[in-house]
């Protein structure tokens, strides 16, 4: 998109203006010098203001001498760090390289720095495509980004939702959730999104199961009374594997669904167990 804010002149404007800068100087008496100088306080824009204007200001302020300088366009540093631009911009920037991009007239009147700048209009609408296809690739980036932390977070929460990982063993969870995954992407070696839900899962259905049964633990006295109260409980609470066999379902119907480690149906058994 272009700045109209930003003017620019021809590329057959820039090399009239070059040529006719020490002229117009040497004219007014003013000595054309090689100098560095700080960014100017006043800045002339081309168009907008003629050379003419700019040197006679030169001249009205009492300076003695002026710089010319012109710059020339760099394509590989231009698009140095712009990524896989498109081949339409990298032409056009490899058609300018070495072209001249502008000029720059300098001086310092009293104190303050002054500088008369022209702009080729081809450079200014190449930055300013690139700036928009920079703008654009950032949103696309970050639509992608979006898209792809959404569909991360529902395989996750798929994969803690899903009734078979829910009563799996703790220690066997980690390869179930892989492959649960795994079964629900066309091609979860490339798949992004796929690679950080199987990376996190794990972690955040241990997560799930700890908050379960830390709510159980908390509740432990209510939760022997009532399986102490269930009739199978009662019909085999003499038989201590059956018993745990019992137990363990019951606690996985109270956490809806979580299966229970086997330490954890030790130490609720020798709670719950009845008196020898």
């Amino acid at each position: 998109m272009r700045d109209e804010t930003d003017p620019g002149v021809t590329a057959a404007e820039l090399q009239a203006l070059y040529d006719r800068a020490s002229l117009e100087a040497s004219a007014r008496g003013l000595r054309v010098l090689l100098a560095e100088t700080k960014e100017p306080e006043v800045l002339f824009l081309a168009p907008n203001v003629p050379l003419d204007d700019a040197l006679d200001v030169a001249v009205a302020g009492g300076a003695t001498w002026v710089t010319v300088r012109e710059e020339y366009f760099d394509a590989v540093e231009f698009l140095d760090g712009a990524g896989e631009v498109p081949t339409s911009i990298r032409n056009a920037a490899g058609g300018h390289d070495g072209d001249r991009t502008g000029i720059q007239v300098r001086w310092v009147s009293a104190g303050t720095s002054y500088a008369y700048w022209a702009r080729a209009t081809w450079n200014r609408d190449l930055a300013a495509e690139l700036e928009e296809w920079q703008e654009d690739e950032d949103e696309r980036r970050e639509r992608e980004d979006r898209d792809r932390r959404t569909r991360t977070w529902e395989l996750i929460r798929a994969a803690i939702d899903d009734p078979g990982i829910r009563a799996a063993k703790p220690a066997s969870r980690k390869s179930l959730i892989e492959a649960f995954i795994r079964a629900r992407v066309d091609d979860p070696d490339r798949d992004v999104a796929a690679a950080y839900a199987m990376k996190f899962a794990p972690q955040r259905v241990a997560e799930e199961w700890r908050e379960a049964y830390a709510l159980l633990d908390q509740t432990a006295a209510i939760f022997i009374t009532d399986l102490r109260e269930q009739e199978e409980w009662q019909q085999v609470k003499w038989n201590t594997a059956v018993r745990r066999d019992v137990l363990r379902r019951f606690a996985t119907s109270r956490t809806g669904g979580w299966a229970p480690t086997d330490t954890w149906v030790k130490e609720v058994d020798r709670q719950s167990r009845p008196p020898q």
